[in-house]
């Protein structure tokens, strides 16, 4: 008789990403670090079923900053994270009057209250290919 996995593939499946995530961030610059470090990170896939690099940023002036930075966000997701093939930029519309948005604490995000842009990671592999 085959023993009891210790971890379901789904609480495996959460370690692992929180691992990744806590990483992430590591070899990009301290200003960007910093930036990150305001935001709510973490995986989901799209409608059209792309796993996807969620970040959440407090306000649109940290989104705007880590757009400025998106080349090497992008460089880093690629690295870091197989099968990731885009990433989300969102930020909660109206959060720019508030200070911060304290997302630990919400219940859930809706989804129409989120706005995100999309920025596709193109693999080295694939453009060499071409």
């Amino acid at each position: 008789m085959l023993s009891q996995p210790v971890f379901g593939d789904r609480s495996l499946t959460q370690a692992f990403d929180r691992a990744v995530i806590a990483r992430f961030d590591e070899p990009l610059s301290l200003s960007t670090q910093a930036l990150l470090e305001e935001c709510t990170l973490g995986f989901a896939a799209c409608p059209e079923g792309v796993k996807t690099f969620f970040i959440i940023a407090p306000s649109l002036d940290v989104a705007d900053e880590l757009i400025e930075r998106i080349d090497s966000i992008l460089e880093r997701v690629a690295e870091l994270m197989a099968g990731v093939r885009q990433v989300g930029l969102c930020i909660l519309p109206g959060s720019e009057d508030e200070q911060s948005v304290d997302l630990p604490n919400s219940e859930k995000v809706p989804a129409d209250s989120l706005a995100c842009k999309f920025f596709s990671i193109i693999c080295a592999d694939a453009a060499n290919d071409r």
